[in-house]
């Protein structure tokens, strides 16, 4: 049976009284008064959160601050990728700690959390430009982990952000590019062979970057005329990192759609010089200080982008392109051709779901509906022609059949 006693000492501050209990799993907690009614009426809502199996952390005057609840998390959280961890701890390093971060969780509501979203959106990224709504929920997710954490684990009696709105992602159409701006960017890459060719594998894949940077010449099947995917490669706070892709379904083969590509794949692989070595990277990387290309070095796929990729974007025109906006564009390509329809192309991007791809790419779903209409016309005339009088027995219409059948029956 759950109890709470109150001890009484005479101190210099006068009486003294002391609420201890013992919570279902841990030591024994108190906390004192100088008042004794309070100290009744506060013993008497501990025997109730015990009785009913709640936490009394909350209530002890001991609890945990959000920080080291968030550092609990974190540490229970090892199983995860390194990258994600990274993430987790620079969302709240920069957003949450500085808001919250020395105060007991116990203490913290709904109003809180409210009130810090409304300073994480009005916050200026570092480039000075506003912060996106989607920028925003990543953050609160962040956050919102920490107290399923605390709640979970009986740290806190009621979880706060049940009751906060929920920041929603921004759902601005993704940028695309046309085949001809695809084939104007690789361009800019000729003199930086087979960077040009990586652009075009780029926007003809869909593959990630991380994707991309990982693959090796096995992963290149050209008897069946497909990417294996089986890789990934992340910068991390412990450098760069080979791994699995991002999700299970990430473990996909994605098909060359392209015979231009394929063709020039072909030449790539037969020309690469540590063909023969099935595990060898399939794109090379910079010497370190020099323009020059060696397949010797690992492809930084960061370094890439920032000092590769993104002046040659600007050369041709594409201001503030990013390498995730060809995955978008082979996406566009493969639905407008119809290659692909939209269950096939949410397997090749490897989305967690078909309403996913559905929701990103709906608007740019072929919109060709002449076979279509043609048909349900074919339907609707098909079924509304007048019906040919039906000759019955005799050469009796139906009706004269239905007088007949009402005189026999009254017979």
């Amino acid at each position: 049976m759950a109890s709470a006693s109150i001890k009484i000492d005479e101190t210099s501050k006068g009486t003294r009284y002391t609420v201890r209990w013992r919570p279902q799993s841990g030591t024994y907690r108190k906390k004192a008064f100088y008042n004794k009614g309070e100290a009744e009426r506060y013993r008497d809502k501990i025997v109730r959160e015990l009785e009913e199996g709640n936490s009394t952390e909350h209530l002890s005057g001991r609890s945990k601050t959000f920080q080291q609840t968030a550092d609990a998390m974190i540490a229970a959280s090892a199983h995860l990728k390194q990258k994600t961890l990274d993430g987790y701890e620079i969302a709240l390093r920069v957003h949450a700690y500085p808001a919250f971060g020395n105060r007991r969780i116990s203490t913290l509501k709904a109003a809180d959390i409210d009130d810090w979203l409304a300073g994480v959106r009005a916050k200026p990224k570092a480039n000075g430009e506003q912060r996106t709504e989607t920028s925003v929920l990543g953050t609160y997710k962040v956050v919102r982990k920490v107290f399923s954490y605390a709640y979970a684990h009986r740290l806190i009696p009621f979880n706060p952000c049940i009751a906060v709105t929920k920041p929603k992602a921004d759902t601005a159409e993704a940028r695309f590019l046309s085949v001809e701006e695809v084939n104007r960017l690789a361009a800019e890459l000729t003199t930086q062979p087979p960077y040009d060719l990586l652009v075009r594998f780029g926007a003809l894949t869909g593959l990630r970057i991380g994707e991309v940077a990982a693959l090796r010449i096995r992963d290149i099947d050209l008897r069946r005329g497909e990417v294996q995917v089986r890789r990934n490669m992340t910068h991390t706070s412990k450098g760069y990192v080979l791994g699995t892709p991002k999700t299970a379904r990430a473990v996909r083969d994605v098909p060359i759609l392209d015979d231009g590509l394929f063709h020039d794949l072909g030449v790539y692989l037969r020309q690469h010089p540590h063909r023969d070595n099935l595990e060898a990277g399939l794109w090379p990387g910079k010497v370190p200080g020099h323009n020059k290309l060696s397949y010797e070095h690992t492809f930084d796929p960061k370094g890439f982008y920032r000092y590769t990729f993104k002046p040659a974007a600007t050369r041709a025109g594409l201001d503030g392109l990013h390498f995730h906006e060809l995955r978008h564009t082979f996406a566009t390509l493969a639905l407008e051709s119809r290659a692909l329809d939209m269950h096939e192309l949410s397997r090749a991007m490897d989305h967690a779901s078909y309403a996913i791809t559905d929701k990103v790419y709906a608007h740019v779903r072929p919109r060709d509906f002449s076979a279509h209409r043609a048909a349900f016309s074919a339907h609707i005339s098909s079924a509304g022609a007048t019906p040919a009088p039906i000759v019955a027995l005799g050469g009796y219409t139906a009706g004269s059949l239905g007088v007949i059948s009402s005189s026999v029956a009254r017979t």
